[in-house]
């Protein structure tokens, strides 16, 4: 039903070099089918040299995607490199969708990307792969927004995706790709049409082993901020009921908690980070919590990840041998916990797909868009983070 081509090039510089690449290795004249669409990742490098704007205006269809940390295609992986992935087909449609600045937590900004985007479709969207920028969080505008915004107004559409990061202390260039621009406060989004078609989803952060048996309440949270758990403050509960040797002025010591929460409709608990403490001592985190949600703390460690990431990749090779494509993101915070050993879980990524047909893209993420399945089999979008996500075509 779709046709997957992937490319990818190193060369940050020579824009003549880099185009010639790209397009060597998608031989488009050959592959193009009727409808077509780009999924492009790169480094920041790629952005201000002239490479990326050069690649998308010798492309014949539109693209859309994220600067990132890392990211493999074929055999082909690294920290400073540019990955394309093609989806061509004769019978699905593909729309894309690029909204106007977000300045608040305004659901009409989306809406009206979207009724645009879908005005050229024949039906309901199967997939929106979804671009959101990073910026917009710090008026409770980030992933969990778009997550919940974007499903309500598509009526249920599974939203899968991420936020650009960039290798700054505060991610301040991370941003949007699309059509040969950069954007720092623009959602971006790729709607995926066809009928019958039924794309996969595959998620993982921290197996029941790495869970603290401990469990609580949230009982105040506002937006990102968590000021407290069963009653007591959120710091002095983590470091005097749950005993952990936290150090809250030292972001990697912060960050090695991930904090789950279980909304108690049987679905996957979803992760949280914890990015710092305020002069309050209030948690401030990389998502929205919610008052009333169980909440449990996790184990993580490059071990944990390592460990983590071959269990879903031997999980989606069982399943998927016949896939046409598989779109992967992996948080950074997983990539952090690498150290030295940066390219680690991608060289694991490459190594397992080796041993299939599977045309893939992966990349790092800065909070990851990924429906989850209640008991019911109903898929409910949510963002993540500390998760390795997967959505096979």
């Amino acid at each position: 039903m779709i046709t997957t081509i992937t490319a990818f090039t190193y060369e940050v510089d020579d824009i003549e070099v880099a185009v010639s690449e790209i397009l060597g290795q998608l031989r488009l004249g050959e592959n193009l089918l009727k409808n077509s669409v780009g999924i492009i990742h790169c480094s920041t490098d790629f952005v201000d040299s002239g490479v990326f704007r050069a690649i998308c205006g010798e492309l014949s269809f539109p693209v859309a995607g994220i600067t990132t940390l890392g990211s493999a295609v074929h055999d082909e992986l690294g920290e400073i490199i540019l990955t394309v992935m093609v989806l061509t087909s004769d019978v699905v449609n593909f729309s894309v969708g690029l909204t106007e600045p977000i300045k608040s937590r305004n659901e009409l900004v989306l809406r009206e990307a979207y009724e645009a985007a879908t005005a050229n479709l024949s039906g309901k969207p199967a997939l929106a792969i979804s671009y959101f920028p990073l910026s917009t969080a710090v008026f409770g505008a980030g992933g969990d927004f778009v997550a919940t915004t974007l499903s309500q107004i598509s009526g249920g559409v599974p939203v899968f995706g991420t936020m650009p990061i960039d290798n700054t202390h505060d991610f301040h260039e991370a941003r949007i790709l699309y059509n040969g621009d950069d954007y720092y406060d623009r959602f971006a989004f790729i709607l995926i049409q066809a009928e019958g078609l039924k794309p996969r989803f595959y998620l993982i952060s921290i197996s029941d082993e790495d869970i603290r048996k401990e469990r609580g309440v949230v009982t105040e949270a506002r937006g990102n901020l968590l000021y407290s758990v069963d009653g007591i403050p959120v710091l002095e509960y983590l470091k005097s009921k749950l005993g952990l040797a936290l150090d809250e002025r030292d972001p990697s010591s912060v960050h090695m908690i991930p904090l789950l929460m279980d909304f108690g409709d049987g679905a996957t608990p979803v992760v949280r980070a914890m990015n710092s403490f305020n002069d309050d001592n209030v948690a401030v985190c990389s998502g929205e919590l919610f008052n009333g949600v169980t909440l449990l703390t996790g184990k993580f460690n490059k071990e944990i990840v390592l460990r983590t990431t071959a269990q879903i990749l031997q999980k989606i090779l069982e399943a998927e041998e016949a896939a046409n494509g598989l779109l992967i993101y992996s948080c950074a915070a997983r990539y952090w916990t690498l150290g030295l050993d940066s390219t680690a879980e991608l060289e694991i990524m490459r190594d397992a797909l080796a041993k299939s047909k599977i045309p893939y893209l992966t990349g790092y993420s800065c909070g990851e868009l990924c429906p989850v399945q209640n008991p019911n089999g109903e898929q409910i979008s949510r963002m993540h983070n500390y998760t390795f996500i997967a959505c096979a075509f």
